[in-house]
């Protein structure tokens, strides 16, 4: 794809074209000098298939609405399938608009069906290309709020082995289900032997996220039935295998199209992540709403901490969406919050008491601790579910983290 835009640069309109010609391409480069807040962002060449699927650019995939021009007339059957994948893979936020010298009134039926918003005839004139970008701009502009049913997803890492992510992750979802009624989807993504089953109390894991990605082709909502299990709180997991093998290291685009079709399914999805995966763990990143880098405050802890967000802050995009959580807090840490966030040179978002023992009792026990019952623990993750479910983001004026995180001196 061509494309002449700053990566850092957000249009409230960006479009681009599939498989059209030249005369198509200056039209619309036309087009968005008459729209506020509209950029050509560029050209595919190919059609858009379940076996020709582009990566699309930061600047595409973050914009407020997108429309894509695509040509009719080279295939009509590829240009359907094009049709319906952009529709999949950019939810509600995508405007559709065929082009063609002459459009069969079947074609034109089933690409209505597929999505399809608007059809232009050749030669397309500019001013009534603008005259449709600005209509698609109107609709979203008075609904704003148009993705509010697209779900996001939420990737955790640990600093270390052995600081409590997993154990922060599951009872993160489950007051998600629990207090705020949620429809949440929690995937253990561990090479093998993960724990998240095991702290739930949950033993039929036939199938793992790992298959699940191996078959992201031909992913819907039956087979996703298939990998789920649910918790009696109504959260649904998707395991790690429970047995020895050989490591999977999952394509990019298996990634991006599950965590598509998985943010139509559900409010929240929980990505219990690890290091080991490296390329995985980039595309997760770049998949993810929300990235938590848990730590506990503790030299070594720290250490890799400062090294796992220096990584990430070399990214802009990742940068944006990172919060660092504390667990196992104290009043009595050696290390306070002011030294970790100078060490890491990144603020605290989140910061989580200790509970070793009733957490000890709940894993053993397999199942979460209530949310209803009282303790600093459960205050501190009620307040992290609250910030997530209201929009809340990024690091707290001093005057509130200190009260927020009064345990750590």
């Amino acid at each position: 794809m061509t494309n002449g835009m700053n990566l850092t640069e957000r249009p409230s309109q960006a479009i681009f074209s599939v498989c059209v010609d030249e005369a198509v391409v200056r039209a619309a480069t036309a087009a968005t000098f008459k729209v506020s807040g509209a950029h050509f962002e560029g050209e595919f060449r190919d059609y858009i298939t379940a076996d020709k699927r582009p990566q699309f650019s930061p600047s595409l995939k973050n914009a407020a609405s997108c429309v894509a021009l695509i040509d009719f007339d080279r295939d009509p059957e590829l240009a359907l399938e094009t049709t319906a994948r952009l529709n999949q893979i950019f939810l509600k936020k995508i405007s559709i608009v065929g082009i063609g010298a002459e459009l069969d009134a079947g074609i034109l039926l089933r690409a209505v069906r597929n999505g399809c918003t608007e059809f232009l005839t050749k030669p397309v004139d500019p001013a009534d290309l603008a005259a449709s970008l600005n209509r698609f701009h109107a609709v979203m502009a008075v609904d704003p709020h148009a993705q509010s049913g697209i779900g996001r997803v939420i990737a955790f890492f640990g600093a270390k082995g052995g600081v409590g992510t997993t154990m922060l992750a599951v009872h993160l979802a489950t007051h998600l289900v629990r207090q705020h009624g949620k429809k949440t989807l929690l995937i253990d993504h561990k090479q093998q032997l993960g724990h998240v089953a095991l702290y739930l109390g949950l033993k039929d894991t036939q199938y793992h996220f790992d298959e699940l990605l191996r078959n992201a082709d031909r992913l819907d909502s039956e087979l996703l039935n298939g990998f789920v299990v649910r918790h009696r709180s109504g959260l649904d997991v998707i395991a790690s295998p429970e047995m020895s093998g050989g490591p999977h290291e999952p394509k990019s685009d298996e990634i991006e199209h599950v965590m598509d079709f998985l943010r139509r399914e559900y409010d929240y999805v929980l990505i219990d992540s690890t290091t080991s995966f490296h390329d995985s763990k980039a595309t997760i990143i770049e998949q993810s709403d929300e990235v938590y880098i848990v730590s506990t405050p503790d030299v070594a802890a720290l250490r890799d901490l400062a090294r796992m967000v220096e990584n990430l802050s070399l990214s802009e995009s990742a940068t944006s969406k990172l919060h660092v959580v504390v667990n196992r807090s104290t009043a009595t840490d050696s290390i306070t919050a002011v030294q970790i966030e100078k060490a890491v040179r990144f603020p605290i978002s989140i910061a989580v008491p200790n509970n070793y023992f009733e957490l000890q009792r709940a894993i053993n026990d397999g199942e979460p601790i209530p949310p209803q019952r009282r303790s600093e623990f459960n205050q501190a993750l009620a307040r992290w579910a609250n910030q997530i479910v209201h929009g809340i983001s990024g690091p707290k004026p001093a005057a509130e983290r200190k009260k927020l995180f009064g345990f750590l001196r």
